[in-house]
């Protein structure tokens, strides 16, 4: 079927995609890929730029393209509105790299992850709020090879760490008006299915963690679902508020089912 045209693309300037460092002879394809996955997405709901409201930052020229880091940052006016944030890498095989939803408001204020990319690329943040709305920010990404790049260790010895947790919280504990960044840290290969073992050149079968769920005190406090865009050993920073005292669960599942599960109690001697 041959594709429409894109009006959209008759608008990006020279000076607009060289600012982004997107060659100008390339503005109007990466425009139409964006166009044909935001509906395949989100449908024929309207996507506006979010403007400051949304910070999506990424390094312009990434120094591993397997280990890309992703910061993402509501203003503290759209946070509390804000119920899920959409993560697509335009050029990546499968491109919606995950959906975060959160369980509280203000869970989303604050993101972090690694991710692989696979070509140059637009990376896309959609904001979805209470109302139904969807904001948008974007970047570029000159990054290549991350989806097929071999692993960082030996698989084996990953598959037998498989499931362990690590929780990182930095600056003290939550409170009921304190939002405080959490890391969560999973090991996982993470095998996105198109790297090859090198020692016997045969193809490394698929397995990602496709979801994580997150309370505190029994609370929701944020649902992510991934795919194979995700680095390996997936890492997720995110606020948390709420009581001292509290336990930290996170139930990890990956594409073959297996179930891994992480709980911190989050108390001055914790």
């Amino acid at each position: 079927m041959r594709r429409r045209p894109l009006l959209l693309a008759a608008f990006v300037t020279p000076g607009i995609a060289r600012a982004q460092g997107i060659e100008p002879a390339e503005a109007p394809r990466r425009a139409e890929r964006w166009r044909d996955l935001r509906q395949a997405i989100f449908g024929d709901r309207p996507v506006q730029p979010a403007g400051a409201a949304l910070d999506l930052s990424v390094p312009p020229r990434a120094l591993d393209a397997a280990l890309v880091p992703v910061g993402l940052a509501l203003s503290a006016e759209l946070a509390p509105r804000v119920t899920a944030i959409h993560l697509v890498i335009d050029e990546n095989p499968l491109p919606l790299a995950a959906v975060f939803r959160a369980g509280q408001p203000g869970a989303l204020r604050a993101l972090t992850t690694r991710v692989r990319v696979d070509a140059y690329t637009n990376l896309h943040a959609v904001a979805e709020t209470e109302d139904g709305r969807l904001l948008e920010s974007v970047r570029f990404v000159k990054a290549a090879g991350g989806c097929s790049a071999p692993m960082g260790g030996d698989l084996e010895a990953a598959r037998q760490r498989m499931g362990r947790m690590r929780l990182t919280l930095p600056e003290g504990l939550p409170g009921p008006n304190r939002a405080v960044p959490v890391q969560v840290a999973v090991s996982h290969p993470n095998t996105s299915g198109l790297q090859m073992d090198q020692l016997t050149r045969l193809s490394i079968p698929a397995e990602f963690i496709r979801s994580l769920a997150m309370t505190y005190a029994g609370a929701p406090v944020l649902d992510i679902v991934t795919d194979i865009s995700i680095a390996e050993n997936p890492t997720f920073g995110f606020a948390l508020t709420g009581l001292p005292g509290g336990a930290l669960r996170v139930l990890a599942v990956d594409n073959r089912d297996r179930r891994f599960e992480g709980l911190w109690t989050l108390d001055a001697a914790g």
